[in-house]
C-alpha cells in the first residue's frame, strides 16, 4: 500500500508541472482566494464555492496581490489579471491544485479502506492499484476544479451511509448529512446522491436486521440529513446570505423563468439557502433547459446524446479498466442466484450510486466532458476489486487478474508523458485519433502549452501562428507567437511573422466546437496534420500560407 501511495503522489506531483492551466481553474482559483480571505461570493456565483475554497488554501502564507477591478471588467477577465499579472502564475497554480491532491490522496485511500473492510485485503489492494491508475482520476485529481473534490465527497457519503446501515450510529449518520451538504456545495449534480442513497436503503430492507429497518435509527439519519445538510452548505458560504457585503445577485424577470427557476426564486424570497447557491441552481437549470453545444462523433448538438457518456466511458478508461468492469459484471450476475439475500452485501451501495450519477449525466443537455460521470469511477473500482479478488485464489483465475492489470497500468504509465487529460484508449486512435471521438475538456482544456513550448524547443521551432482555445499564456512559456482567431484570454500582441510558417492550432477552434471560429479552420480538417505537440495539430506551410492575418481577423 505504501508503494502505490509513493507512486500515486509521484503522478500527481509530474502532472502538476507538466499541465498548464485549465479553462475552470483560471476562474476558481481567484473567486477561491477571495471566498476564502474576504466572504466574497461574487466573482464566480454560478458554481458552489467549496472546491475554489480548498483550493485557496494552498495560496495562504504565499504574497498574493489582489488586483482592483476596472470599470465594467468581466470576472473572467479580472480572474487572469489575478492569475497571470498580479502574481506568479506558476505559484499560484501549483500552490492551488495541491489541496485537490491531497484529496485525490484520500479518495484512494478511502477506495482502499472501504474494499478491505467489506472483502478482505486482497480486494482492498486491487482496489487501490485501479484507483492508483486511472488516468481520469490522475486527470482531474491534481487540478483546482470541482470534479475530484465532488468524487471524494461523494465517495465519503456513501461509505458512511454503508458503515450506518451496518453499524447504526450518531456519528455515521452525522457525517451521510455532512458530506451530502458539503458534496451539495462543491457540485449541485452531487445531489443525486440523496436519490441514490434512498435506492440503496430500499435494497437494504430485504435484509430483516438492517437498519433501515429500524424505524429510530432511521429517523435519525433522515433528521441529520435535513439539519446538518443546510447547515453545511451556509458554512460553505460562510454563514452569509449575500455574495459580498452590499451585493446582490441580479434577478431575470420572473416570466422569462422555468418551473424550477421560479421554485428557486421562491426559495430566494424566503432566504432558504445562500443567495449565491440559489442563484447557482438557478442558472444550472437554465443552462440544461438551453443546452450546451456538445461534440461527438464528428457531430455537434445542442441537446446531447444520451449515449454520449457511454462512448466516453468505452474510449477513456484503459482496455485493464473495461475488461475488469466487464467481467465483474458477468461474475456477479452469475452468482447472485446462489446469494442470500439476508447477508450483507456492498454491492447496491456500489452500483446504485454509479448507475443513477450515469444515468442523469446522460439524460442531460449538458455532455461537456468525462468528468461528469467522474464520481461513478471510484465505484466501479470496488464493484470490480471486490468482485474479482476471490479469482486470486484460483491458480487458473488469477491470471485473469494479472492480465487486467497489466491492461490497467502499463497504458496509464505510457500516456503520464502526454497528460492524463488527454488520455483515450486504441479503441479511439489512441491521443492522436480523440478528436474524431470527443473535444472539450475531453481532450483539449488548454493544458497543453507547455507541450507545444517543448516541441517548439525539441525542433528548434523560433516562432508559431497560433490558434489557441484556453486560459493559459503562451507567453509564460516563452512561445514565441502569431494570433489566429482563436478562444483566449491573453492580450494579442503584436505581429510576429514565423519564418518557419509553423501553424498551430487547438482540435477545440479546428474541429469547429467554437462556433464564431468553426469555419475559420475548415479547409485543414481532412488535411493530415504535419506534427503533433501534445493535443495541438501542426502544419506547415509557405510563408503565410493559407491563413494570412486580415484586419478582419484581428
Amino acid at each position: 500500500m505504501l508503494f502505490l501511495g509513493l507512486v500515486l503522489v509521484l503522478e500527481l506531483g509530474l502532472a502538476v508541472r507538466a499541465d498548464g492551466l485549465t479553462d475552470d481553474e483560471v476562474l476558481y482559483i481567484p473567486a477561491g482566494y477571495l471566498q476564502l480571505t474576504a466572504s466574497d461570493f461574487h466573482v464566480n456565483p454560478t458554481a458552489p464555492p467549496l472546491a475554489s475554497t480548498l483550493a485557496a488554501l494552498g495560496l495562504l502564507g504565499a504574497p498574493i496581490h489582489v488586483p482592483e477591478p476596472r470599470p465594467e471588467e468581466a470576472e473572467i477577465a479580472w480572474a487572469y489579471r489575478f492569475v497571470h499579472e498580479a502574481n506568479d502564475p506558476a505559484t499560484v497554480i501549483a500552490r492551488s491544485r495541491a489541496p485537490v491532491v491531497a484529496l485525490t490522496l484520500g479518495l484512494c485511500l478511502l477506495v482502499w479502506v472501504w474494499a478491505r473492510q467489506s472483502h478482505g485485503p486482497a480486494a482492498g489492494l486491487l482496489a487501490l492499484t485501479l484507483a492508483v491508475f486511472h488516468p481520469s482520476l490522475l486527470a482531474h485529481g491534481h487540478l483546482a476544479t470541482t470534479d475530484l473534490p465532488a468524487a471524494f465527497l461523494i465517495l465519503l457519503g456513501s461509505w458512511a451511509f454503508w458503515r450506518w446501515s451496518r453499524f447504526p450510529a450518531a456519528w455515521s449518520a452525522l457525517l451521510v448529512g455532512a458530506c451530502i451538504g458539503l458534496a451539495a456545495a462543491t457540485r449541485l449534480t452531487a445531489w443525486f446522491l440523496v436519490p441514490s442513497l434512498a435506492i440503496v436503503a430500499a435494497f437494504e430492507w430485504r435484509r430483516p436486521q438492517a437498519a433501515v429497518r429500524n424505524r429510530r435509527s432511521l429517523a435519525l439519519l433522515i433528521l441529520a440529513v435535513c439539519l446538518v445538510a443546510p447547515v453545511a452548505i451556509w458554512g460553505a458560504y460562510g454563514f452569509h446570505y449575500a455574495p459580498a457585503p452590499g451585493l446582490s445577485v441580479a434577478q431575470p424577470p420572473a416570466e422569462r423563468l422555468s418551473i424550477p427557476g421560479q421554485l428557486v426564486a421562491v426559495a430566494l424570497r424566503q432566504h432558504a439557502l445562500p443567495e449565491a447557491y440559489l442563484e447557482g441552481v438557478r442558472y444550472q437549470l437554465e443552462h440544461v433547459r438551453q443546452g450546451h453545444t456538445a461534440y461527438l462523433l464528428g457531430w455537434r448538438s445542442k441537446t446531447g446524446w444520451w449515449f454520449y457518456f457511454l462512448v466516453a466511458l468505452v474510449v477513456k478508461n484503459t482496455p485493464g479498466f473495461l475488461v475488469a468492469v466487464v467481467a465483474a459484471a458477468v461474475l456477479a450476475v452469475r452468482s447472485r442466484t446462489t446469494r442470500d439475500p439476508a447477508v450483507p452485501s456492498s454491492t447496491a451501495h456500489w452500483i446504485v450510486p454509479a448507475a443513477v450519477i450515469f444515468v442523469s449525466a446522460s439524460a442531460s443537455s449538458v455532455q461537456i466532458g468525462e468528468r461528469y460521470i467522474l464520481p461513478v469511477y471510484p465505484f466501479l473500482i470496488l464493484f470490480a476489486a471486490a468482485t474479482l479478488s476471490p479469482l486470486l485464489k484460483m491458480a487458473r483465475a488469477r491470471w485473469l487478474v494479472v492480465g487486467v492489470l497489466v491492461l490497467h497500468t502499463v497504458p496509464s504509465v505510457w500516456a503520464a508523458p502526454g497528460g492524463y487529460l488527454s488520455y483515450f484508449n486504441a479503441l479511439a486512435g489512441g491521443r492522436l485519433g480523440a478528436h474524431r471521438v470527443l473535444l472539450d475538456s475531453n481532450l483539449d482544456w488548454g493544458q497543453d502549452l507547455p507541450r507545444l513550448a517543448e516541441w517548439m524547443r525539441l525542433h528548434g521551432i523560433a516562432s508559431v501562428d497560433l490558434a489557441y482555445h484556453g486560459s493559459d499564456n503562451p507567453d509564460r512559456f516563452g512561445i514565441r507567437h502569431e494570433d489566429l482567431p482563436g478562444s483566449h484570454l491573453y492580450p494579442e500582441g503584436p505581429f510576429r511573422a514565423s519564418s518557419e510558417g509553423f501553424l498551430a492550432i487547438s482540435p477545440n477552434l479546428l474541429f469547429g466546437l467554437v462556433s464564431r471560429v468553426g469555419s475559420r479552420y475548415a479547409d485543414l480538417r481532412d488535411r493530415p496534420p504535419d506534427d503533433r505537440a501534445g493535443v495541438f495539430f501542426i502544419f506547415r506551410v509557405a510563408g503565410e500560407g493559407a491563413l494570412a492575418k486580415s484586419p478582419s481577423t484581428r
